[in-house]
């Protein structure tokens, strides 16, 4: 069965060389989700400017070192969703979710946080 290009945009590098999934290469993929929902742009871009990463983790990485924090988030995740003050999602909140993605997208394994980590991570960021 052929996989379709977005899907490869999940897959961690290291499985270009092996086979079997692992906790830390899913760790990559929900970097990888995280990103995509906090960016609003597809894992594979099939039809990159010159200037842009074919694939989001290194397009946002590129942005990062570029200093295009525009780039980093779609403008409507800070919209407040009207139910109270305290539900409005901030730039600070934003960045921490986009600091803990990248850290799930980290090119070494070895250096992904684990799922405990993680969830203690989200837990920080919306308490």
């Amino acid at each position: 069965m052929l996989e379709s290009s977005s899907a490869q945009g999940y897959k961690a590098p290291e499985l270009i060389k092996m086979k079997d999934a692992s906790e830390v290469t899913d760790i990559y993929s929900l970097g990888v989700i995280l990103l995509e929902l906090l960016s609003g742009k597809e894992p594979i871009n099939e039809h990159p400017t010159p200037d842009e990463d074919f694939y989001l983790p290194n397009f946002m990485r590129n942005a990062v070192l570029g200093h295009r924090i525009s780039d980093l988030y779609h403008p409507a995740i800070l919209l407040r969703n009207g139910i109270d003050d305290e539900s409005q999602v901030t730039e600070e909140c934003v960045l921490k979710f986009f600091q803990l993605a990248m850290a799930c997208c980290s090119p070494s394994p070895s250096i992904r946080p684990n799922i405990k980590q993680v969830i203690r991570k989200l837990e920080e960021i919306v308490h």
